[in-house]
């Protein structure tokens, strides 16, 4: 037999690989080198995030652009989110025809609902 064939592959080490360089990237530039699902994946999340911190909820589908938003209805008030919204002018806004009904703690609100673009189609 060769020397090939004896040889136990389970008695020796693994060759180390090398080590990749790191990137010396802050958050914003590493979010522009995901790749795209990544990145709507993590867009999507902060928009959750930023809705919750609003008195908002979010009901459409994940990863979904433009993402449907319940925001409480007041008489005749703008919402906070769509508030904060405007000072972000990147994210498109509609308003929906209608009201909503949401249960929360046994009680129904009335909300209304507005759609918002987070990417263009494409």
């Amino acid at each position: 037999m060769s020397a090939i064939s004896r040889r136990r592959w389970d008695s020796h080490p693994r060759v180390a690989r090398k080590a990749k360089p790191k990137v010396a990237l802050d958050d914003t530039e590493a979010h522009l080198v995901l790749p795209e699902k990544q990145y709507r994946e993590l867009l999507f999340r902060d928009f959750v995030r930023f809705c919750r911190d609003h008195d908002a909820f979010v009901v459409s589908v994940p990863w979904q652009s433009p993402a449907v938003v319940q925001v409480p209805l007041g008489d005749g008030e703008t919402s906070r989110l769509e508030i904060a919204l405007r000072q972000l002018p990147k994210y498109r806004v509609t308003q929906l025809p209608g009201t909503a009904a949401r249960l929360s703690h046994g009680v129904f609100e009335t909300m209304r609902q507005i759609e918002v673009t987070l990417w263009p189609r494409g």
